[in-house]
């Protein structure tokens, strides 16, 4: 059965790649800024000019299309391992229904289901990784404002600034490169959107997310869309008269009554569609959780799904008693700083954490190629301070640490 393990698992590759390209970027614009600040202005100006127009920029390009094509390569793939496992599951209900089961390999309608998602998938991530859809926030010396610039945009400018800052002395160009630094080491590679919103100070401001989130974001969409299309296909294949939805640890709160229930697909419907719903087993679901609209399944970043099954055939893969632990272990939560927490929580807070300690892992990696040695240490020190809050946090949630996620290819740690 599909999980979001499972999507983890397979997806856990190609977000690497993104990541050590992420870094190797950033290495290379801080290799660049180093070779800067240690000429005098006008040859400064001249070194510029040669990373501009000599192909260092077009480096980047090339390297971009190289992993822009093997993420196609394996999009393919994840889409396939990820519909296999969802139809070897099927497989009892057309065994118990006496409809004939064709294995995946010749079974060309449900190929073809599934090479045109990941064709439609491919092609959105690459068009995700194309220079004019990527950039940075850079930090506008006058306004201090975070504006968003194309690949090669934002490039050309920090390389004037560079220059600029060259020119006003050492102090002053070490401050310029710290600043920068820091917003392009946290704020990562970005996909610039055309779409834009008004913040707080009334400025239009275009929409942004890290490659490596948008693309992670995408995949996990379109593997939910992928998994409800084939679910409604094996469904009425074999003739499903329901749904069971899948379990996982540390549920939010408003779904850890509903996972691992099942429903009638009428029932079912009444409860995607926000209205009063009964499971199989009698349960009923209000409309409202705690006065708030209930998120429907498998949508909105849930990362629940709903499987189609003969209701009287199928074994709940869960008993109510082994359900109810779940949700009493997560309420059970913990304490830490003085306040209590539900483990739900405690996940958002491994996450948030595992997100700032990559962030400065990128700092101190593009601190380290442009010679930025106070930098260095700063973000060492930071990322030391993170590391032991997220093993204090997990050890007090007794919470799987997971490490990976805070690898950052290129990464060494610093003396301090």
């Amino acid at each position: 059965m599909i999980s979001d393990e499972l999507l983890e698992k397979v997806t856990e590759r190609l977000i690497q790649r993104l990541q050590k390209l992420n870094t190797d970027i950033l290495k290379q614009i801080g290799s660049n800024l180093d070779e800067i600040g240690k000429l005098k202005p006008s040859k400064a100006q001249q070194l510029a000019q040669m990373l501009k127009y000599g192909g260092d920029y077009e480096k980047i390009v090339k390297e971009l299309s190289k992993v822009s094509k093997l993420n196609t390569k394996e999009i393919k793939e994840i889409f396939e391992e990820v519909s296999k496992n969802d139809y070897r599951f099927a497989k009892q209900f057309y065994d118990y229904r006496g409809i004939g089961y064709i294995p995946y390999d010749e079974n060309v309608a449900l190929k073809n289901q599934v090479q045109a998602i990941a064709n439609i998938t491919a092609r959105r991530c690459a068009e995700m990784m194309t220079p004019r859809a990527l950039g940075f926030g850079l930090i506008n010396k006058k306004t201090g404002d975070i504006e968003f610039k194309g690949l090669k945009q934002a490039y050309y400018d920090l390389l004037d600034e560079a220059v600029l800052s060259v020119s006003q002395g050492k102090e002053s160009f070490d401050q310029a490169m710290t600043r920068q630094i820091k917003q392009m080491g946290s704020g990562g590679l970005k996909v610039i959107y055309d779409s834009t919103y008004i913040n707080k100070e009334g400025k239009e401001v275009h929409n942004s997310r890290r490659l490596d989130s948008a693309i992670r974001m995408n995949l996990k969409d379109s593997l939910r869309e992928l998994h409800n299309e084939t679910q409604d296909i094996f469904g009425k294949e074999f003739g499903a008269d329901g749904v069971e939805i899948s379990v996982h640890e540390n549920p939010a709160p408003d779904h850890q009554l509903v996972q691992g229930k099942q429903f009638s697909n009428i029932e079912f419907n009444k409860f995607q569609n926000d209205e009063r719903a009964i499971s199989y087993d009698g349960v009923v679901f209000e409309p409202e959780f705690e006065g708030h609209d209930r998120r429907s399944i498998s949508e909105y970043n849930c990362y629940h799904y709903t499987f189609s099954i003969v209701l009287g055939v199928s074994e709940p893969e869960y008993t109510n008693e082994q359900l109810q632990e779940i949700i009493d272990k997560n309420n059970e939560g913990f304490e830490i700083d003085g306040k209590h927490y539900t483990r739900y929580e405690g996940t958002q807070m491994q996450r948030q954490l595992e997100k700032k300690i990559r962030e400065q892992k990128d700092i101190q990696i593009m601190a380290r190629a442009s010679g930025q040695d106070d930098l260095v240490r700063e973000s060492q020190q930071k990322i030391t301070q993170l590391t032991q809050k997220y093993r204090e946090l997990s050890q007090k949630a007794n919470l799987p640490t997971k490490m990976k996620r805070m690898k950052v290819s290129g990464y060494r740690r610093a003396k301090i």
